[in-house]
């Protein structure tokens, strides 16, 4: 149930994993002195894209169907709560569309890890409400809730409201820990991740986990809400007291372990798990280590702390997610990919962390070059999650029909994201004016015409066709009037001919042979 669940919506998920990465490797081809800045992906833009698709895209999402494999692991899962997961993931699609398009348009907010503008977080709230009624549905099937139910309604409940406080520009944590250490920040985020690790460790245990060392999430809990106090009503927290408390968070690293070995896990069986984990000990050892205020002084700025965060979210937390996915669909996330994508990812942060040495003046060598490697192996990052894709999601029936889409899919979808990233510089070099207005709007419909298509090679491509020449006839009349009128240049004929033609061979011959 869970698999065709996932299946389904596995394809846009790693579309927005794919543009992030994307995104990211732009920026590091901007550090070379790749002129971006006629593009809307110019270097602040890409930075941020990357960091936010990051952090709100594929990772969260499939991180969210971790209570729910529990759930079918326990045989309580039915239709009407895939319904409203459904719902849930359609609305946080919908907000990273939303805010796809604010960063790539310039609606920055300059915060690190939250650019986006902050109304979109009430469309993060609402998809949370469908996300609680899953849940809710979900439960009635119990007797009585057994621990790990209590700790995710908690976590849902709570989650969309510290969302709303924590993000707001006036009195929320975030704007207020953008400078210096905010170790008590560092213990609230890795605190969040306790409980998931806790879930994970369950779904995976070979029998009934019991969890044990309480002691050690409770302290740093108790430290971080301690923090909050002292930073909202007392007085900014010193450099020492910042310091106490990012030292708290030492005490995960026994905790893990001790689940670890209760639930009898393994490396061979386990693979996306264990990384995680170890991913998540090697950066707080090397987190607490950096805030030495000798070390932090000459590296906290540059490209050592970048490699550090890399480890963190590339391998800590994506690892979270994968493991989920390799328990609904072992078959695609095998271990190949999970010790490929740890290497990948450490040789960036490697290089990154050697030219964060360079930068601190800890040793000589050339920074630029590291940046070279790391694009090198971002693009073969993009490159290997885009084979995995196309291994899950390659055409099945090799019918013209289908051909007929994929084509219509990939000139239509692609070519329209193409154009909105690097429309403003590509139409001045092939002598087309370009406004920087309308343009997009039809470079949106391209999208949406290749959606159609899209639509068309997963099922129903009789009527998909059909809708899809409509849109393509229409368009085409509209093009091709403006360009008569002389009120568009040579783009509008060009954008009629191709859709009149399209639409045309699936009318006049491929509409008979279906």
């Amino acid at each position: 149930m869970l698999k065709a669940f996932l299946e389904a919506e596995l394809p846009l998920a790693l579309f927005w994993l794919v543009l992030g990465l994307f995104a990211g490797l732009v920026f590091s081809l901007e550090l070379l002195g790749v002129e971006g800045s006629m593009t809307l992906l110019n270097m602040e833009r890409a930075r941020s894209l990357h960091i936010s698709l990051m952090l709100y895209g594929f990772v969260p999402l499939m991180l969210s169907l971790l209570p729910f494999a529990l759930f079918e692991q326990d045989g309580v899962l039915g239709n009407r709560a895939l319904k409203h997961l459904k719902r849930y993931f359609a609305v946080w699609n919908i907000f990273l569309l939303f805010m796809t398009f604010a960063l790539l348009f310039g609606n920055l907010r300059g915060l690190p890890f939250y650019d986006f503008p902050y109304q979109l977080n009430f469309l993060l709230a609402f998809s949370g409400v469908f996300y609680l009624l899953a849940l809710i549905d979900a439960l009635r099937s119990y007797e009585h809730r057994p621990l790990w139910v209590n700790v995710s309604l908690a976590v849902v409940v709570i989650a969309p409201i510290l969302l709303i406080v924590l993000m707001n520009p006036q009195y929320g944590q975030v704007e207020h820990t953008l400078i210096g250490p905010h170790g008590d920040n560092t213990l609230g985020m890795s605190f969040a991740l306790i409980p998931l690790y806790y879930l994970l460790i369950k779904l995976s245990a070979r029998e009934a986990f019991v969890p044990r060392g309480h002691i050690l999430w409770m302290i740093p809990l108790g430290g971080y809400l301690l923090s909050l106090i002292i930073r909202n009503f007392f007085h900014t927290l010193s450099y020492n007291e910042e310091w106490f408390f990012q030292y708290l968070t030492f005490l995960y690293v026994p905790l893990l372990w001790i689940w670890w070995r209760d639930a009898k896990l393994s490396f061979k069986s386990d693979t996306y798990l264990f990384l995680s984990i170890a991913a998540f000990i090697f950066v707080d050892i090397e987190g607490n280590l950096l805030f030495f205020p000798q070390i932090r002084e000459l590296i906290h700025r540059n490209d050592l702390v970048i490699g550090h965060a890399h480890i963190a979210m590339g391998i800590g937390i994506a690892f979270m997610a994968l493991a989920i996915m390799q328990r609904i669909l072992p078959s695609l996330f095998t271990k190949v990919y999970a010790i490929g994508w740890t290497l990948l990812v450490s040789l960036m942060a490697g290089t990154l962390t050697v030219a964060g040495l360079i930068e601190a003046g800890w040793i000589e060598g050339d920074a630029q070059l590291l940046w070279g490697a790391r694009s090198l192996f971002g693009l073969m990052l993009i490159l290997m999650i885009g084979h995995m894709a196309l291994k899950d999601l390659s055409i099945r029936e090799r019918t013209l029909l289908g051909w007929y889409h994929l084509v219509g899919f990939l000139s239509d979808f692609g070519g329209g994201i193409l154009l909105i990233l690097l429309g403003a510089l590509l139409f001045p070099v092939l002598g087309f004016g370009f406004s920087g207005t309308y343009e997009y709007v039809v470079f949106a419909f391209m999208i949406g015409t290749g959606l159609v298509h899209w639509f068309g090679l997963r099922a129903d491509a009789m009527n998909m066709a059909s809708v899809s020449a409509v849109i393509r006839l229409t368009v085409s009349a509209a093009f091709g009037a403006l360009y008569m009128a002389s009120v568009l240049d040579e783009i509008a004929l060009i954008v009629a001919l191709y859709d009149a033609v399209y639409a045309m061979i699936y009318i006049l011959w491929l509409k008979e042979r279906a």
